[in-house]
């Protein structure tokens, strides 16, 4: 009877999964397995400082963003008074051509907080003009408010003034308040009118 071939000794099974497998992998030169406790703690804190990385860099982001708009709007502000300031004079000029051109006499209504424009029509009634973009109510920027006007040998105007003007421009002054003075318009009986701002002399 032949003998039988010595028994080999099996192999100690390596743990599949944990932080041992992953050591035993590594010892024996295999690559380690995928998935593993030591490898999703790792993604999980790359994850998390990525994440803070972003959380911060947006936070920056919208300070500096605050920070610029609140400047521009205070910039905006004087701007906004002192383009309504020139506005409100070439409005005045061209009502007052348009009025002469046509032959039918417009007014600028004052109103507490703006300005507003009527045209006589052929029946002798006042009616709303509106034609952008010049002929269009209009509201005061912050900071500016009506001060009175005077129409040339009359007393000063009605809490509610009209300046109406006919085929001849009125001469009139016309005071707007402000945050440095009073900004002052002067109407000629040719149409032309002077702004003269806070601080500067007399025409």
């Amino acid at each position: 009877m032949s003998a039988s071939p010595p028994l080999l000794n099996p192999s100690p099974a390596l743990p599949l999964s944990g932080e041992g497998g992953s050591g035993a992998a590594r010892a024996a030169g295999f690559p380690p397995a995928k998935g593993g406790r030591g490898d999703l703690a790792e993604r999980a804190h790359a994850q998390r400082g990525f994440t803070l990385i972003e959380v911060m860099v947006v936070l920056v982001i919208m300070g500096v963003m605050a920070t610029g708009i609140s400047l521009g709007i205070d910039s905006l502000r004087g701007r906004d008074a002192d383009q309504a300031l020139k506005r409100l004079r070439l409005v005045l000029e061209a009502s007052a051509d348009r009025a002469s051109v046509r032959g039918r006499p417009i007014a600028i209504e004052l109103l507490p907080d703006g300005y507003r424009f009527a045209a006589l029509d052929a029946d002798d009634n006042w009616r709303p003009l509106i034609d952008p973009p010049v002929f269009t109510e209009r509201t005061l920027p912050a900071g500016l408010a009506w001060a009175g006007l005077r129409l040339d040998g009359q007393a000063e105007a009605s809490a509610a003034p009209r300046l109406q003007f006919g085929t001849q421009a009125p001469e009139y002054e016309l005071r707007v308040a402000t945050p440095g003075g009073n900004a002052r318009f002067t109407g000629k009986a040719s149409g032309e009118v002077i702004l003269s701002l806070p601080g500067q002399g007399a025409p």
